[in-house]
């Protein structure tokens, strides 16, 4: 359901961004959005106005086609009005429903547009398969389940025997014991042995379970760890997004005024506009990228050549100039080292490496490049100095938005996107990349696998 409310509203948004300023009435939209939605989600979808009324619904044929329909199917009246009312109150609605043999979820969603409710969509997942391959595997694992319990009941009354036999024994010889019979006094050979098993057994069972309580602690902390970083990332994303934004509504608004009539603020407008649009642009396009390799997981990059001393040389002849408008002086020291991987794809994370120590290092100072082989990987170093009160968090530097305390040059354009990115290629490549600070000084060092 998180899924289908996601492309819902991704459809949404993208719908938006395309149409705004279209001149088209609002029937036209409802339609056009009912369309896009079903098409995008392969669900039925239905929309109501924000005072409850249906508006229309579409369906898909038996050949797959979406239509609309004016008339408002049977199953769309369960639960509407509770929905509904929800709804408005910006309130997504999940509503389960049985009609006859048919096993529906209502998915319930608010339509916005910009700060005002205009209604709600609905759409219609049809789970009766799903439901009833559910019913019969459960059915079915009953069945071995009521099998399991006989086998266990018999196999754990067969182990009691065996168990108890050692206790028996002993319960004869402390009798006999007793009675002064020194024969019967003695213990079984095999008393003290299964015992030590016994205890042995135990212990490791013991170490075992531990071992799976912190295996476990260690997988929750990793997946609350995951969802704080998400929920980062969303705060994260809505702000940067919001910024840009925002000025250049603000410019909008102000020369698009009837009586506005200032030359040379509408030339600082223009370029505000032109730079603000530009850094919108460069921060989707970063977004994306980064979704993208995430979504494509970490794969084996293609097993290609790429001259690692050339490619770090034009990376630093290519950043001269913007170090040399900090008095920065970019220093190479690269033995001549072959590695596997995607030149483009490497080539990205070197300059993206140097354009932070640019940045974020102290001006007038050099910054020192490395490369050396390290066992059988090749090891690249990027270090520069920088104030002490701009230190970074070195667990989270690598994760997308993070930027340190203190990093407030104007000119840096930074959304920190940079070193996630630099992060997902160099993995992608079988490497690791790690961020320290030493006294003054920051490193950045990535290990790749050598070409063999």
């Amino acid at each position: 359901m998180r899924k289908l409310q996601s492309f819902a509203y991704d459809h949404i948004q993208q719908d938006a961004l395309v149409r705004q300023g279209s001149r088209e009435n609002e029937q036209e939209r409802i339609s056009r959005l009912l369309y896009g939605i079903s098409r995008s989600t392969g669900h039925p979808a239905a929309y109501y106005d924000k005072d409850g009324r249906f508006a229309g619904e579409t369906r898909f044929t038996k050949g797959g086609s979406v239509i609309l329909d004016p008339l408002q199917s049977a199953s769309g009246n369960f639960s509407l009005e509770a929905d509904i009312a929800l709804s408005a109150q910006n309130k997504s609605v999940v509503t389960r429903v049985q009609d006859g043999d048919e096993y529906l979820i209502m998915l319930t969603i608010p339509f916005y547009s910009g700060e005002r409710y205009e209604g709600s969509f609905r759409l219609t997942s049809d789970y009766s398969s799903r439901y009833m391959h559910n019913r019969a595997i459960l059915k079915s694992l009953a069945g071995f389940a009521a099998f399991l319990f006989v086998i266990v009941t018999v196999f754990t009354y067969i182990l009691s025997r065996r168990m108890t036999r050692p206790l028996i024994a002993l319960s004869h010889a402390m009798r006999g014991l007793g009675e002064g019979n020194q024969e019967n006094a003695a213990l079984p050979a095999n008393r003290s042995d299964e015992a030590g098993l016994l205890a042995a057994s135990f212990k490791q069972m013991k170490r075992q379970i531990e071992e799976q309580m912190e295996h476990l602690e260690a997988e929750r902390n990793r997946v609350v760890a995951l969802e704080q970083s998400k929920r980062r990332f969303y705060q994260h994303i809505t702000h940067e997004l919001k910024t840009p934004l925002t000025s250049i509504s603000g410019y909008a608004q102000i020369i698009g005024k009837p009586n506005f009539d200032d030359p040379d603020f509408l030339e600082r407008a223009a370029v505000k506009i032109k730079t603000e649009s530009d850094r919108l642009h460069s921060m989707v396009a970063q977004v994306l990228e980064l979704a993208r390799r995430e979504d494509e997981g970490q794969r084996q990059a293609p097993n290609v050549p790429v001259n690692l001393h050339e490619q770090l040389q034009a990376c630093c002849e290519d950043l001269e100039m913007k170090a040399a408008r900090y008095k920065m002086l970019l220093q190479c020291d690269s033995q001549h080292l072959t590695v596997r991987g995607q030149s483009e794809e490497l080539r990205k994370v070197w300059v993206n490496l140097l354009d932070n120590a640019i940045k974020y290092g102290t001006a007038g100072t050099d910054i020192q490049i490395k490369a050396f082989r390290s066992a059988e990987v090749a090891v690249v170093q990027v270090a520069n100095e920088r104030d002490t009160d701009k230190d970074a968090d070195e667990l989270l530097v690598f994760e997308p938005f993070y930027r340190a305390h203190g990093t407030d040059r104007s000119d840096t354009g930074s959304i920190g996107l940079g070193l996630a990115i630099c992060r997902a290629i160099v993995e992608s490549h079988g490497g690791t990349i790690v961020y320290r600070q030493e006294g003054g000084h920051v490193i950045v060092q990535a290990e790749l696998p050598l070409w063999t």
